[in-house]
């Protein structure tokens, strides 16, 4: 393997864990979106608007609303992912399945970009096994690296689409948020766009070493391998 492509591998082995801890952290932290009623002098708004929240829990600034069921809480969070369980949707309106569906959408499809950035790595594991790389074709490792990378990155943009959907029909369908009340996406949102971006630049580094490995078969008229 010439020196080129050999940088370009370890790029994108090292991209590829970076992004795989961006995703894993956005999908475990709570801070995906923030809201602060502080400006406003209603007590009963400051307590129930300020709070920030993931995939998995929304936790409180200031107090607990006692809208909050018992069983759901812990400490000053309050756990939502039950809300997204098989429920019986015939008595929901059309709008409310739909959201509910995004919901659903935006939490499965950034799972499922981590799932797939995990049998990526386990792949390229398994292609650079010392033991047996000899009998691995580069390309091959690479079209299924590139493959799965790709899809990952699309599970990103649609997961993050998903949320950015939901937040505009809080905004400016549902109009849940008071006035006074300032609302943000927060890091945990923008951690889990920077790992997206990373998969799809891997995904173009694979592409890449793909095309070079080619030219080298049709020069030399023999695969190559990692031996």
């Amino acid at each position: 393997m010439g020196r080129g492509s050999l940088c370009l591998l370890f790029f994108a082995l090292f991209f590829l864990l970076v992004s795989l801890g961006l995703t894993l952290t956005s999908i475990v932290t709570d801070f995906w979106y923030t809201a602060d009623a502080t400006a406003s002098t209603n007590t009963t708004v400051q307590t129930v608007f300020s709070y920030n929240f993931g995939m998995w829990r929304k936790c409180y600034t200031h107090s607990m609303p006692d809208s909050v069921p018992l069983e759901r809480r812990a400490g000053m969070c309050g756990y939502t992912y039950q809300d997204l369980l098989p429920v019986r949707e015939d008595t929901r309106t059309f709008d409310e399945k739909r959201y509910l569906h995004l919901e659903r959408s935006w939490l499965g499809c950034m799972i499922a970009c981590a799932a797939v950035q995990i049998f990526s790595v386990l792949s390229l594991i398994c292609g650079l096994w010392p033991a047996d790389c000899k009998s691995f074709k580069k390309s091959s490792l690479y079209l299924v690296s590139a493959i799965l990378c790709l899809i990952a990155g699309l599970c990103g943009i649609a997961s993050g689409i998903c949320f950015i959907a939901l937040r505009d029909k809080d905004i400016y369908m549902r109009m849940i948020y008071p006035s006074h009340v300032t609302y943000a996406y927060s890091w945990s949102f923008a951690l889990g766009w920077g790992g997206t971006g990373l998969c799809l630049l891997e995904g173009f580094i694979f592409l890449c070493l793909l095309r070079k490995d080619y030219d080298n078969v049709n020069e030399t008229r023999k695969y190559n391998s990692f031996g």
